[in-house]
């Protein structure tokens, strides 16, 4: 993509493009001069204030086209470097792509493409590559964490660490070369303390950074909730319970769900992809099998994994292919419908799970008993396994204990529906994982761990040998890493990566 940028003025809309608002801001960057566009405006271009805004009529021709608010940024004084005008106009979606359009067709700029202003900021040496993956980060955030490291990388405490990073190698390196140089003027006692100085503030920061890349991400960046299970389980009516919308078809005809069907839902904020995968067993359906495959790729990616499981059609065979993943839920269904059976021995034949509950998913009603939990505990242990029976929108009677160990309203207080607690158990994790306070982008993970392994090298090359020709021609190789986490240089491909991310506009 990079080799389709050229340095002609480019045009967009920085602001949404998807509904009508109040305002929308389209921006001009990379003209020679403002009074190119004075025909468009009937404020005088050359008598305006730089970074201020003003009030003018846009013109096409004789034509009042809008009435906006305009403000010039010039060179090196802007977001890229580039002399800018930002043009404040009504946000009708109609409105917006006119002006754009006006502007285009007069041949003095042309539509950006995505990324493109940040690109050239990138060029102009207004943002390091780590800054622009920060953005990046920013843009596509879908939770509050991943909006914090975003704004962390682009201008906060994570950047000024890569900063300080970058800053403590160039001491080290300065020692190694005084240690060439200016030996017999330093003396060589002193030389090896300024060595050694360097080497343990530099690996003081880069181990601070290498334990958070060592928490476990996870996918934290786009985190996905997925159902699986045999036919019949359950698992579309409880994706469309988490929804609160009858998104997936329900019927009593097994195999209605032969491809995954997914959709977004916010939890306390944060944004994850719900999916209703096909149901596994066995078929001679081409389309239903690699709906089925599907089903089992999507399980092993996933941050957050339920298993669906209905034990009257359940037999341990069909889940042979699921016996290496790890649950962190489990949902045995329609467990109402059978008589004195060991919940017990039933969960041990299945793949390994952190949480199990039994739940009634049927049309009217939402019940569930908690069996087990590595977040959430039993209030009560009256059952083998601590169970709670719990029913959605009505008081528990004494009375109603049943086999599985209930206890009443009065034990449990507030009762929770079903979904708050699936949801509660998602966010749990995701929040554990986030208090490890892990790197999101890929790229800076494995940058980090590059710099710490040859950060070892070098180390044991310093202990084992003293000629500091070979130790200078080993710092290099290091050199280019820690270059490499801030973005001072980097192939193409990893910039085609993250501009094609991008939104137009930005």
């Amino acid at each position: 993509m990079i080799h389709l940028y050229d340095d002609r003025p480019i045009i967009a809309c920085s602001t949404g493009l998807q509904t009508n608002s109040a305002i929308g801001l389209i921006r001009i960057s990379g003209f020679e001069n403002i009074n190119s566009f004075q025909k468009f405006f009937k404020i005088n271009l050359q008598k305006i204030k730089k970074r201020y805004s003003h009030f003018s009529a846009l013109l096409d021709g004789e034509t009042t086209v809008d009435e906006v608010v305009l403000t010039y940024f010039e060179n090196p004084h802007s977001y890229n470097g580039e002399n800018i005008l930002e043009l404040g106009v009504h946000g009708n979606q109609i409105n917006i792509q006119r002006i754009i359009s006006l502007f285009i067709n007069s041949g003095l700029v042309r539509a950006a493409k995505e990324g493109e202003f940040s690109y050239r900021a990138l060029k102009n040496k207004k943002l390091t590559l780590s800054q622009v993956e920060g953005l990046d980060l920013l843009l596509n955030a879908s939770s509050s964490y991943m909006l914090d490291q975003g704004l962390q990388v682009l201008s906060g405490d994570l950047h000024n660490q890569y900063l300080g990073l970058h800053a403590s190698f160039l001491k080290l390196k300065s020692s190694v070369e005084i240690s060439i140089d200016f030996s017999e003027d330093v003396g060589e006692e002193q030389c090896e303390v300024l060595l050694n100085d360097a080497l343990k503030e530099f690996n003081k920061k880069v181990t601070s950074l290498w334990r958070r890349v060592q928490s476990s991400k996870s996918d934290l960046v786009s985190p996905s909730i997925s159902l699986v299970g045999q036919t019949n389980a359950g698992k579309s009516s409880l994706f469309n319970l988490l929804l609160s919308n009858d998104r997936s078809i329900v019927s009593d005809q097994a195999g209605t769900t032969r491809d995954y069907v997914s959709e977004y839902l916010s939890i306390e904020g944060n944004t994850f992809r719900l999916v209703d995968t096909a149901g596994i067993r066995e078929t001679d359906d081409h389309i239903e099998k690699i709906g089925i495959e599907r089903a089992l790729e999507i399980s092993s990616t996933s941050f957050y994994k339920i298993l669906v499981v209905n034990p009257l059609q359940t037999k341990v065979e069909d889940y042979n292919s699921l016996q290496n993943e790890t649950f962190d839920l489990v949902i045995i269904s329609h467990l109402d419908q059978l008589n004195n059976f060991n919940t017990e021995e039933f969960l041990n034949k299945l793949p390994v799970s952190d949480n199990a509950l039994i739940a009634d998913l049927s049309m009217n009603t939402t019940s569930y008993t908690l069996l087990k939990s590595g977040s959430i505990e039993p209030v009560s242990n009256n059952g083998s396994m601590g169970a709670v029976e719990i029913t959605k929108g009505g008081s528990i009677e004494p009375e109603n204990i049943g086999p599985m160990g209930a206890v009443n309203n009065e034990t449990l207080g507030p009762i929770e529906p079903l979904e708050d607690v699936i949801q509660s158990l998602v966010l749990d994790k995701f929040n554990s994982l986030c208090s490890d306070n892990p790197l999101l982008v890929s790229r800076h993970r494995e940058c980090i761990n590059n710099i710490y392994l040859s950060l070892k090298q070098f180390q044991a090359l310093t202990e084992n040998i003293d000629d500091i020709a070979i130790i200078s021609s080993e710092l290099n190789i290091l050199d280019a890493k820690v270059s490499e986490l801030l973005g001072i240089i980097s192939p193409d491909d990893v910039l085609n990566n993250i501009f094609s991310n991008f939104c137009i506009g930005k």
